[in-house]
């Protein structure tokens, strides 16, 4: 594979050369953003990227929401020869209509009411670039056929216009949507789905790549603290430990947005647990009980149990103790008994 190189900054400013070569384990995509892969399945992923992105063949991203399929989007894009072309994404999931027909087809003046000037659409605006279409699942069905028809006929004509246009962009999909059980479903075209899915490539979710979550929180703690004059934040080990154990349900997302709402509320240099909201920490320790080896006793059953009531009652209660052991019909005294016992952080 031929090796591409960017400039990036180091934290002193200087320029540096970024290798996206085959060993390399970040990618610098447009506009600053890194795209990091440290796992096994991140690594071969990146690899298909590369090969992928010689190729116009269309791409189909699927994944659970917030794995970070438009940035691998935008990764191909930027491995391949349109990566000096236009990058266009849309989001499906807002469109349905007439405005969905607009904001691809663009249109002519007098089009419509409303329509005073000429305003290109996706379709024009993506020229020999990419074209990245977020959610496609969540096309309506009355507008799937007019898209198969441009995607067959590489050619549309703007709302009100007569000229045929040609469509050369290169069509990448993401979706956190089964798009064969909407088939069979008869709510997504299979005609439609077929032509998308000519490349499948599927990112897992981060609980399936633990090996990037310290990574990945280091480098939204260093753009974060970049943002907010707050550079010198670390995780303690401690911390690592609990964000590596934790479900991770929002993916990439969750965690990005956990890590910007520590840097902005840290008041010391180290990030510890208790600066971790409560539900991690304690879904971390549920896990961690339900995992040892006696976690088939009775006696581990309801240790279990009576950490997630905790859990509940105390966000039920706002963050209250004294109302949580009300909620729970215990003593506030056996509350902090429990909460010690279970190594808990109320």
């Amino acid at each position: 594979m031929t090796t591409l190189m960017r400039d990036h900054k180091d934290r002193s400013g200087k320029n540096l050369p970024l290798d996206l070569d085959d060993d390399a384990l970040s990618d610098l995509l447009p506009g600053g953003t890194s795209f990091l892969f440290r796992s096994v399945n991140m690594r071969a992923l990146r690899r298909v990227a590369a090969q992928v992105a010689a190729s116009d063949a269309p791409v189909l991203i699927v994944g659970e929401s917030g794995t970070g399929k438009e940035l691998f989007a935008r990764l191909i894009h930027t491995l391949s020869g349109r990566r000096n072309k236009p990058y266009v994404p849309v989001n499906c999931g807002v469109l349905k209509g007439e405005l969905f027909a607009d904001k691809f087809f663009g249109h002519e003046p007098g089009a419509f009411t409303g329509a005073n000037r000429l305003q290109k659409g996706s379709f024009e605006l993506a020229e020999d670039g990419t074209l990245f279409l977020d959610e496609v699942g969540e096309i309506p069905p009355q507008n799937q056929v007019d898209f198969l028809r441009v995607l067959e006929e590489k050619r549309f004509k703007r709302l009100g216009g007569e000229k045929d246009i040609a469509f050369r962009a290169r069509i990448v999909a993401a979706t956190n949507r089964r798009l064969q059980d909407m088939v069979r479903d008869g709510t997504f075209r299979a005609d439609l789905f077929y032509r998308l899915n000519v490349i499948p490539i599927s990112v897992p979710p981060l609980r399936e790549r633990r090996e990037e979550i310290a990574p990945l929180a280091e480098h939204f703690m260093e753009v974060f603290g970049h943002r907010y004059h707050k550079k010198d934040l670390i995780l303690s080990e401690d911390t690592k430990k609990v964000l590596y154990n934790y479900s991770w349900p929002g993916n990439v997302r969750e965690l990005k947005n956990l890590i910007e709402r520590i840097v902005l509320m840290a008041e010391s240099g180290v990030v510890r647990p208790t600066d971790l909201p409560l539900e991690m920490d304690m879904e971390v320790a549920a896990s961690a009980l339900a995992d040892g080896p006696a976690s088939l006793s009775l006696d581990a059953a309801v240790k279990e149990a009576e950490i997630r009531a905790i859990r509940r009652a105390f966000k039920a209660a706002g963050g209250n103790k004294t109302e949580t052991a009300r909620l729970l019909q215990i003593s506030p005294r056996t509350l902090r008994h429990k909460v010690s016992a279970y190594g808990l952080r109320l």
